[in-house]
């Protein structure tokens, strides 16, 4: 199955093509080009020509076909291929698709008005929703119009996101690429494949004063007892002027504990700020060298420990809420271990939301520990806590806030433990300041549950004061944008796929690849290699998926002949020198009437593509060392040498020993070695493959000699017009005629 070709009805694109423009029909390389054309009564679909260079299975068995589309920049190559795309694609357009199965089979999916479809064979629609399943859609570009794309390859998936978020999803894919399988596969087209061998996981480090700044002006980071009494104390005899607490003002411990203590704990309390100082300047987490960072950097565990206290201080600046009960931040400080310290954090903002909440739990359990996670949950739900309003505020609010808080603790201590047992069981390399995730040597399954641990804590914490930055994931040694480009683009084709997998969605036997530059940011010698990294890598990730869908969602268990096809878009010639010509589609400006316009080859002679020497396209040099042709095609071009050649050599060798003459030893031993070593590397192809092959390479010069080299192996075959004609073209070439030469040689 591949997708031939595509209409563009009338008018869909009229910021490129020009307002009413006419309908469009995009061919993209199929046993045949077709003309579609729609009508106020039918859809009608031509074979406009034959494609006489279409050869099957040219990218492999497992690709059905590999098309590009080229241009100027700005010239709406992505707003054609995001045309093209899914339904959640807010630039998606409504367009006939048109497949060919074999020679004599078409389907085709038609978005536009249902009128009748007609054409010159027999064609089938395809009913299901299936298309929109099978297309995915690609780009490196950072643009926040990608969050419309709803596309499981794009950069951005949801748009909800932030940049720690995306950066650590992008890294977990990566380093999940890196343990697969078909990375050797990858190594084998890309020798210096980017990966990362090191991981490297610290504590992030911050200045002091960032911390105390921030809220240094503000109430509860005061200094000045006086006025955060007062404003505790204003609020309260709001309360009892709205006659909130009438009924239990008789209580003694009532006061006692909601009023007087209070009062008490906050003359004696410092402030935040106080407390910053006060945790920094403990015997354990003190910094030493006399600087102003929170830590050393010394010892792993207590740079993380006195970091997330200090994010637990800054982000203390509780919502005063009618509910909420007595805290002490000093007593935080006299708690001797971490835990302890943790659950007082803990205590301290429960009973700052909803302190009648938060002493039932210190009633029923005896404690308040974020062991005891259920358990308190438990206590927060129940109904009675949310049945109260005072000064537009509802109870219910306050449970919201404790459940809130409850999920952030919980997330925060799950990391700690994760880290410990990181630590404790020697998982990764464990140095004073940092731990180090080996790829070759360590089990990836534990970075992969610190990395998920970590993005759970980003995610509970996106309504922080202070912007979280805990932990520093790194590779030991960077890699550059354009390696980081290559390992992104096959690392989220491969999450995809293990995506698809896990999920109980069907599994269909084709899938559509729509790429946006996808090679951009390489380095020139991994452009000229792309093309030939996907048809070999491409089908290795795909065969991790077991079909059991076809494009009309016919369920079956025989779906095993799974095929991709391939529509990019690109700048770059190095890519652009491995597709052959007819697979192309060129837009240009037509800049007297500012519209874009599709280039028929046929009208332009200067119009090169599949292993043509990009040497005379490039503006400047590339620094190859290489060559510049395309890999693939270059491949495909020395495969087919390499045939010529052992046909040649045979011929040569039987001449030799049926020779009447005496034979030259020397030469036949030459020649048999020769002719050995090609047997032994040779993939054999028949004539008339060689020869197509010949037939679409658009380098003048290689065409010739390689056309030579045929007619020398497989002499049967000369076709004695082809000769002429050949004849005639070097002639003219050279800038003369047939009779001129005629009356010379007379």
């Amino acid at each position: 199955m591949r997708l031939a070709a595509v209409y563009l009805p009338k008018n869909v694109l009229p910021h490129l093509f020009g307002k009413d423009h006419e309908g469009i029909t995009l061919n993209f390389g199929g046993i045949n080009n077709y003309d579609i054309v729609e009508t106020s009564k039918a859809i009608e679909v031509k074979i406009e020509s034959v494609n006489e260079n279409f050869i099957p299975d040219f990218w492999g068995e497992d690709i059905s076909n590999i098309s590009a589309i080229v241009g100027r920049n700005g010239i709406g190559k992505t707003s054609i291929l995001r045309a093209l795309h899914s339904d959640g694609d807010k630039k998606k357009k409504d367009v006939f698709y048109l497949f060919e199965e074999t020679e004599e089979s078409w389907f085709y999916y038609n978005e536009l008005e249902k009128k009748n479809v007609t054409s010159d064979f027999e064609i089938k629609e395809i009913n299901s929703n299936a298309l929109s399943s099978v297309k995915q859609y690609y780009t490196p570009i950072v643009d926040i119009e990608q969050i419309n794309t709803l596309s499981q390859l794009g950069l951005v998936s949801t748009g909800e996101e932030n940049l720690d978020q995306l950066y650590l999803k992008q890294l977990l894919q990566d380093v999940i690429l890196l343990n697969d399988p078909v990375k050797k596969t990858l190594k084998e087209v890309y020798p210096d494949f980017p990966e990362y061998k090191e991981l490297e996981i610290k504590i992030a480090q911050h200045r002091k004063f960032n911390f105390k700044n921030l809220y240094a002006s503000a109430n509860l980071g005061s200094q000045d007892r006086s006025t955060v009494l007062k404003t505790y104390i204003e609020s309260d005899i709001e309360d009892l002027d709205s006659k909130k607490w009438d009924n239990i003002l008789n209580s003694k411990d009532f006061i006692k504990d909601n009023f007087l203590k209070r009062y008490i704990a906050i003359i004696n309390d410092s402030g935040l700020n106080s407390l910053f100082d006060r945790i920094w300047e403990l015997e354990e987490y003190k910094n030493l060298d006399d600087s102003q960072n929170i830590h050393n950097s010394n010892n792993f565990i207590k740079n993380f420990e006195v970091t997330l206290f200090s994010y637990f201080i800054v982000d203390a600046t509780f919502p005063q809420t009618p509910f909420q009960g007595t805290g002490n931040f000093q007593t935080i400080i006299e708690k001797e271990s971490f835990e302890d310290r943790f659950n007082a954090f803990f205590d301290l903002y429960m009973v700052s939301i909803y302190g009648i909440v938060r002493d039932i739990i210190q009633n029923k359990l005896k404690r308040v520990s974020i062991k005891d996670y259920e358990l308190i949950k438990g206590i927060i739900n129940e109904d009675i806590h949310k049945k109260w309003t005072e000064k537009g505020f509802k109870s219910s609010d306050a449970v919201e806030l404790m459940l809130r808080y409850l999920e952030r603790f919980k997330v925060f201590f799950d990391l700690y433990q994760n880290i410990i047992d990181i630590i404790s069981e020697n998982k990764f390399e464990i140095k004073e300041e940092s731990l180090v995730y080996n790829i070759e040597e360590h089990n990836e399954e534990d970075f992969y549950n610190l990395i998920a641990n970590y993005n759970k804590v980003i995610g509970e914490t996106s309504g922080f004061v202070y912007s979280l930055d805990l932990l520093s994931i790194r590779s030991r040694y960077p890699l550059s944008s354009g390696e980081k480009a290559l390992l992104n683009f096959f690392a989220r084709i491969n999450d995809r796929i293990n995506r698809q997998n896990a999920s109980h969605q069907p599994i269909f036997n084709y899938y559509l690849l729509l790429l946006d530059e996808p090679e951009l940011g390489y380095h020139p010698v991994w452009k000229r290699k792309f093309v030939d990294a996907i048809t070999k890598s491409i089908p290795v990730l795909f065969s991790k998926l077991n079909p059991n869908r076809n494009l009309f969602d016919t369920e079956s268990a025989e779906f095993s002949d799974l095929k991709t096809q391939i529509i990019f878009t690109t700048h770059d010639p190095l890519t652009l020198s491995d597709i052959p010509i007819d697979n192309v589609t060129f837009i240009d400006r037509n800049i007297t009437e500012n519209k874009s316009l599709i280039i028929n080859r046929n009208e332009d002679v200067d119009l090169a593509t599949f292993g043509a020497n990009v040497h005379d396209l490039l503006a400047h040099s590339f620094f190859l060392d290489d060559g510049f042709m395309g890999e693939f095609a270059k491949e495909k071009i020395q495969e087919t040498i390499d045939n010529l050649n052992f046909e040649i050599l045979k011929k040569e060798i039987i001449e030799l020993k049926d020779s009447q003459k005496s034979i030259n030893k020397e030469s036949l031993e030459r020649k048999e070695k020769e002719f050995k070593d090609l047997e032994e590397k040779l993939v054999p192809r028949e004539s008339q493959y060689l020869k197509s092959i010949i037939e679409i390479i658009d380098e003048p010069l290689l065409k010739y000699k390689m056309q030579e080299m045929f007619y020398e192996a497989f002499p049967d075959e000369i076709d004695r017009n082809d000769a002429l004609s050949r004849a005639k073209r070097i002639l003219d070439d050279a800038g003369l005629n047939i009779n001129d030469l005629k009356n010379d040689i007379e």
